[in-house]
């Protein structure tokens, strides 16, 4: 795609006059607790409509699910679903990725760039962590919003697109408001129909249902043939507070899988997590170690939502050296971007 190299965002195109693709099972937003199913309910208003739409939830929650369930299954279903998010990209480069640039407009400008709004054109473009957003362009998107027209850096002439927005945030909006750090005018256009996702510690009852979808797909993923989890197991699911919500229950069930001897997955499978054997006193000191460490990367990375930039900054390392401990310690940024 054009202009598109070492962009913060992904893309699924489909070929104007073919129908949209099948979802990948990972896609499917699973829940039948009456909190989801408000979920749904709003999921499916968004669909046949064109309002603005500003999905709030913790981190792992599922929030760009509901953005891309929101587009698959609306008008836009066979246009571009573009993702930028607005807290991964450091504030000198974010005006040139959101609203491209043409040749000249500053030094190192040796050709044209498309802005993301072009390459989302008739299809939807779901802002991910939107609160983030650096003030000096959170002017340029309302003028998006208000006109439907872009201009690139060091261009005279806009160009008009056809564009949803879906925004999304984990963080309290009304108090970015309060503290002047969110424009409320580009509040007021992208506040139109709230989604709040509740964190799975206030659905536990769905727990035993996305247990079930991960089974099926990690089967496949580890060859395993893994037919569930004792009720022992379950219940330990069922009762942790799950921090990380619905991204950590994901994890934590993958983990158990690799490590299950028959085809249920026992308490055993689970205990192994903390890095103490059942029944076990204090962990050798080079294993509390190991798991400190890991523990600790994963809070950095979780708080500064998947920007190994970021998170070197909060630990106080060289970036590097934060790679090479995720590297030894198998903790992938990836999983803890929001």
């Amino acid at each position: 795609m054009a202009g598109s190299a070492g962009r913060e965002w992904t893309t699924d195109i489909v070929p104007e006059g073919t129908a949209p693709p099948s979802r990948r099972r990972t896609d499917l937003i699973v829940g039948g607790s009456a909190a989801m199913a408000r979920v749904f309910e709003l999921i499916a208003v968004a669909a046949r409509t064109e309002i603005p739409v500003l999905i709030m939830g913790e981190s792992g929650t599922g929030k760009e699910l509901v953005a891309r369930a929101i587009h698959y299954t609306g008008p836009r279903a066979a246009r571009p679903f573009l993702t930028v998010n607005c807290g991964a990209i450091p504030e000198t480069l974010m005006e040139d990725e959101l609203f491209g640039h043409v040749r000249g407009a500053y030094t190192g400008a040796h050709g044209d760039k498309r802005d993301v709004f072009e390459e989302a054109e008739g299809g939807s473009l779901f802002l991910d962590e939107i609160a983030d957003l650096y003030p000096s362009c959170q002017v340029k998107l309302l003028r998006v919003l208000q006109e439907r027209e872009v201009r690139r850096i060091g261009e005279t002439r806009t160009r008009k697109v056809d564009v949803r927005i879906i925004a999304a945030t984990n963080k309290d909006i009304r108090a970015e408001l309060d503290a002047r750090r969110f424009r409320e005018d580009l509040y007021h256009r992208i506040h139109v129909l709230p989604i709040a996702l509740p964190p799975l510690r206030e659905r536990r009852e769905d727990v035993p249902l996305l247990v079930g979808q991960f089974i099926s797909q990690f089967n496949h993923e580890l060859g395993r043939s893994i037919k569930g989890f004792s009720a022992a197991a379950m219940d330990r699911l069922k009762t942790y507070a799950w921090p990380g919500n619905v991204r950590e229950l994901e994890n934590r069930v993958k983990q158990a899988m690799v490590m299950a001897k028959g085809d249920t997955v026992e308490v055993e499978s689970l205990d192994m997590f903390s890095g103490q054997p059942p029944g076990a006193g204090f962990p050798p000191f080079r294993k509390a170690k190991e798991e400190f460490v890991r523990s600790y990367l994963v809070q950095c990375l979780r708080a500064a939502g998947g920007n190994v930039a970021a998170a070197a900054r909060l630990a106080g390392k060289d970036r590097k050296d934060l790679y090479d401990l995720m590297r030894k310690h198998h903790v992938d940024p990836r999983d803890y971007r929001r």
